[in-house]
């Protein structure tokens, strides 16, 4: 079999704008309306670091506990006395109320012409669903850290990924924001993966990438012209 026969992608970053990746908005006014608050850190790699530390605990630890201790632990490291629960809710609705980048939903339709598609995701299933179909967007396949109680990069998500679309894994190219989690995920399960690298995010390392996009039109094009090549 030759090229990309199947595609996986990561939600937030690469599809929704926004994510847990992401200081919440409402965590930044909080932060915001407390001039005196200093740290060795900026609140958005504070929030970055922590977030990642309980996503790697273990045993595992649901979304939602995830964000309750990384709120925890941040607001104590900033100094701050605020509501944890009512941050969490306010971060979940954040999440249900993204918005998808402008070419997502031409580009998509005009893969998923050729290529079968999934979505792999370290979120909250429910979370997850709003956005997407607020946004219009559904999928026959979505495979999230919620289901499979794992989060990535551990291959249990990428696996069950090849096993739905029914394609060798390196016949299936996933894309996603975080190197981390994305690109060490899916180079464990044998996947080619491609960075993404949207305008204004933090810059990640490459690593094992097949390259780096900056838009979902760009992988269609590397989709395509791996037939060529093949």
């Amino acid at each position: 079999m030759r090229g990309f026969r199947g595609l996986t992608v990561d939600a937030f970053g690469c599809l929704l704008r926004g994510g847990p990746g992401q200081l919440p908005n409402a965590m930044r006014k909080v932060v915001g309306a407390r001039e005196e608050t200093r740290n060795v850190q900026s609140p958005e790699d504070l929030w970055r670091d922590t977030f990642r530390r309980y996503i790697r605990a273990n045993p595992f630890l649901s979304f939602r506990e995830v964000h309750r201790k990384t709120i925890q632990d941040f607001f104590k490291a900033l100094g701050i006395s605020e509501d944890v629960d009512g941050s969490i809710d306010a971060a979940f609705d954040e999440y249900r109320s993204s918005s998808a980048y402008p070419e997502v939903s031409a580009v998509l339709r005009d893969v998923e012409q050729e290529v079968p598609v999934a979505v792999v995701s370290n979120m909250d299933t429910t979370a997850l669903l709003g956005a997407l179909q607020r946004n219009g967007l559904t999928f026959t396949f979505i495979i999230t850290s919620d289901e499979e109680q794992r989060y990535k990069p551990d291959p249990s998500l990428f696996q069950r990924a090849v096993r739905y679309l029914g394609l060798p894994a390196a016949n299936v190219l996933h894309v996603g924001s975080s190197y981390a989690e994305d690109i060490v995920g899916a180079s464990l399960t044998g996947m080619p993966a491609l960075l993404m690298q949207r305008p204004g995010a933090p810059e990640e390392p490459r690593g094992e990438a097949q390259g780096t996009v900056h838009d979902l039109q760009q992988v269609n094009d590397f989709i395509r012209n791996s037939w060529k090549e093949s």
